[in-house]
């Protein structure tokens, strides 16, 4: 038996070039099966129709997050809360890791997240010995709000077979105290062990908590999220939960190396892309908190940070992952970690042409000109955070060499195809307030963080919502409130297109709607 159900008397902002703005829409069996007027749809309702009233509020397409960390979000209830604030010292992050360590399981390894070193009141991270004084019998790893970096004790480095005589990995480094023994700090590929196994016991819960965590998503309007690290082990922990009808919104998986985030995913690369598509592959190309940079210093060019690979090894691993039907999204932050992505890009696709089209950056935070061109002319979608901007306002390097930071108007206004997305847990989760962000230049402080150009909000939400679904490969499923797309939409508690700037980060969530059917509240 078809169900079907008409929504009445909004503000349908559908995204849809055909039919911008309507009064009402008409969902059968999950779709969108019209748009239009409240008096036209009204009369072709047939008797068995259930009718919703909306009462004025308005309408948009669910709001698709291209780039985000779902199942690490749905576990971190069981993980000790280091996010800086509340704590505000290393003692307050030992408090917290003690606290946990009474609830883990025996056998399980004790895991914090979110500390930021900069915000403590010691202005730097903690030391294993300090993890060692309050959590001694176990091991203990602490991510760093970035997840790009973190702090082991002294058992959690002896499980990760991490000594004093043990070198740097390429594309790591583990940090040293002034006599050389590790200190516990670790990072990117350095940390891979101690992170991989700080949270491998827990995954097996993740069906318990998978069905909240939706609902935290859907509070916020997100309907569709792309999760942007995903381990063979979580994958079938997803499938799991995709069986079983635990996800209340939908999560499409970016596969990662088994061995850890950041490694290089050759096996998977070779191996064909799951059907049916779109398989999406990442790769790291560069580091986060300290991503790679080329910079101009007293006159002499310097570089900083970590560089995963070099150009023709990058060129090698894309050709592989597209002849194997992947698509592939490139981590790529810092400028020069975006030189060597897009000079493989471009080798790669002459190499392999089906590679057009199958290729996007993530992130792009800092940007030259030279950059924004090679971009634009190749046509590669660009995945950014706005919520970045939000949180943290810029870093300062906008200022040096040219460089622009967190260029969201920028690249629209170049033409370059551009997404949005939170990165949560990394920046804030809801996207009204990355569409604040984005168009008002301003962090949660209050002024306005520098002189890039701003988006307009029709422009932002399009980011945050068909732009996201083209750029993971999902156009014509949903991004828009057009004839034959997933219902999946927002009700607001007013039209964001008729808000002040300053009111975008306050427009409220009222419902949203998956597939038709209600799952928030």
């Amino acid at each position: 038996m078809t169900a079907t159900t008409l929504f009445l008397n909004g503000t349908i902002v559908t995204l849809d070039p055909a039919c911008p703005q309507a009064t009402a829409l008409t969902v059968r069996d999950g779709r969108i099966a019209a748009v239009g007027s409240a008096e036209a749809l009204a009369s072709a309702r047939g008797p068995a129709d259930h009718v919703v009233d909306l009462g004025g509020a308005t309408v948009l397409p669910g709001f698709v997050d291209a780039h985000n960390h779902f199942a690490i979000a749905a576990l971190e209830g069981f993980w000790a809360e280091c996010r800086t604030p509340p704590c505000a010292t290393i003692a307050d992050l030992q408090t917290a890791l003690r606290a946990a360590a009474r609830d883990t399981p025996p056998g399980e390894w004790v895991r914090g997240f979110g500390y930021h070193h900069a915000a403590l009141a010691e202005r730097r991270h903690p030391t294993r010995h300090e993890l060692d004084e309050a959590v001694p019998d176990r091991p203990v790893f602490l991510l760093h709000f970035s997840h790009h970096q973190g702090v082991a004790n002294s058992k959690a480095l002896a499980a990760a077979g991490i000594t004093r005589g043990t070198p740097d990995p390429p594309g790591g480094e583990i940090g040293r105290d002034r006599t050389g023994e590790p200190s516990g700090l670790l990072f990117e590929r350095a940390m891979a062990s101690a992170e991989r196994a700080s949270r491998e016991g827990w995954e097996s819960r993740f069906l318990d908590v998978v069905a909240e965590a939706s609902r935290r998503y859907a509070a916020v309007g997100i309907t569709t999220v792309q999760d942007a690290a995903v381990g063979p082990a979580m994958e079938a922990r997803y499938c799991e939960a995709d069986a079983r009808g635990r996800l209340g919104i939908r999560v499409r998986r970016m596969a990662v190396a088994a061995s850890g985030w950041f490694e290089p995913p050759w096996a998977l690369a070779r191996a064909p892309a799951p059907e049916p598509g779109p398989g999406w592959l990442k790769v790291f190309v560069d580091g986060g908190y300290r991503c790679a940079m080329r910079l101009r210093r007293d006159g002499e060019t310097v570089t900083r940070g970590f560089l995963f690979y070099a150009r023709d090894e990058l060129t090698d691993l894309l050709v592989t992952a597209w002849r194997s039907g992947w698509r592939v999204a490139c981590h790529a932050i810092g400028n020069l970690g975006l030189e060597t992505c897009l000079g493989a890009i471009e080798d790669g696709v002459r190499r392999e042409p089906r590679g057009e089209g199958r290729v996007r950056i993530d992130h792009a935070l800092f940007l030259a000109e030279d950059a924004l061109r090679r971009i634009r002319r190749l046509g590669v979608p660009v995945v950014t955070q706005p919520a970045f901007l939000y949180d943290q306002g810029v870093a300062g390097a906008g200022r040096l060499d040219g460089l622009f930071e967190r260029p969201f108007g920028r690249l629209h206004d170049a033409g370059v195809p551009q997404a949005f997305s939170s990165d949560y847990p990394c920046g804030s989760l809801a996207p009204l307030t990355g569409v604040y962000a984005a168009v008002t230049r301003r962090s949660r402080e209050g002024p306005r963080v520098d002189e890039e150009p701003g988006m307009s909000v029709e422009a932002a939400l399009r980011a945050y919502t068909i732009e996201a679904a083209r750029a993971g490969g999902l156009d014509g499923e949903c991004g828009s409130l057009a004839v034959g797309r997933e219902a999946d939409f927002v009700v607001l508690d007013r039209n964001p297109l008729a808000a002040a700037p300053d009111e975008l980060a306050r427009v409220g969530v009222r419902h949203t709607f998956v597939a038709g059917r209600q799952v928030w509240p």
